[in-house]
Order: structure tokens, then C-alpha cells, then sequence
């Protein structure tokens, strides 16, 4: 019996986060997209409640869509992260003639802080302020115990 109400407290938990994301305010966002050969293709979704979730398309362990829940002082570190760099005045693709190299997986990050909504495509050659903001996003992310949504 206490199996039973367990696994449905879990169940409802899951979806109730879930649902809560989709009516939170999404803070900041990192994909990465596939490319010819086997490149990562993988996004992470920051909301402001501290919900993270993660959609492991390709090339990545693990497949799929996942969640968890971090403190604050993460979300904040992220936006931080953005003003140091000074998020906003970088332009809105790299590079910001043409497509650049084709083969090439682009970043696409996405930053919304004080009303402000601001999303960069980065396929090749930006500056290394945004491939620093890049790497931190992932670096935040890499050990984080990530759990499956009860289907």
C-alpha cells in the first residue's frame, strides 16, 4: 500500500513540475543542434521557479525529456553570467554575415531578464565572451541528477 501512494505521489509531483514550468517565466535556454556527424543535440530550459528541464535529442546521454529542480542562487548565477558579458549588445548571430560552415552545429542561447528577451544563433565565430556563457550554461548543468517525468 505505501508502494502504491509512493508511486502516485511521484507520478503527480512529476506532472504538477512539468505543468508548472510551462506557467513559469523561462529565464534562460541553451541548445545545441545536431550536425552531420555526431554532435550533441540537446536543450536545457531554465524557468524561474528553479525548474530545469532538459530534452536529450541525439548524440547525448540521456535521451529524452527530463527534470529537476535547482536553487535560486543558480538561476541567478546564469543571469549573471549574462550581464558580465553583456549579453545583450552581442549580435544576434554568429557569424553575422552568411551561414558560415554548414557542417557546424549551431548554440542557440536565450536569455529574458528585466522584460528584456534577447536569443543568439551561434554556428561559428563568436566572440569568446558568448563561447564562455556557452560553456558555463553546460559546466552548470553536467552533474545535475536529472529525473524522468512518470508517464
Amino acid at each position: 500500500m505505501k508502494i502504491i501512494l509512493l508511486s502516485l505521489f511521484l507520478l503527480f509531483s512529476s506532472v504538477t513540475l512539468l505543468a508548472q514550468a510551462n506557467d513559469s517565466l523561462l529565464i534562460a535556454s541553451l541548445e545545441r543542434t545536431t550536425c552531420y556527424g555526431n554532435c550533441p543535440y540537446y536543450k536545457i530550459s531554465v524557468y524561474s521557479n528553479g525548474i530545469v528541464v532538459y530534452e536529450g535529442k541525439q548524440h547525448v546521454e540521456p535521451i529524452g525529456s527530463y527534470y529537476t529542480v535547482v536553487s535560486n542562487r543558480k538561476v541567478l548565477m546564469i543571469l549573471a553570467m549574462a550581464e558580465s558579458i553583456d549579453y545583450w549588445s552581442l549580435q544576434n548571430k554568429y557569424p553575422a554575415q552568411g551561414l558560415g560552415i554548414i557542417d557546424f552545429p549551431t548554440c542557440i542561447t536565450h536569455v529574458s531578464l528585466n522584460g528584456k528577451q534577447k536569443t543568439i544563433y551561434n554556428r561559428n565565430d563568436a566572440p569568446a565572451a558568448l563561447i564562455r556563457y556557452q560553456n558555463f550554461f553546460d559546466i552548470l548543468f553536467e552533474e545535475i541528477e536529472w529525473k524522468k517525468p512518470t508517464e
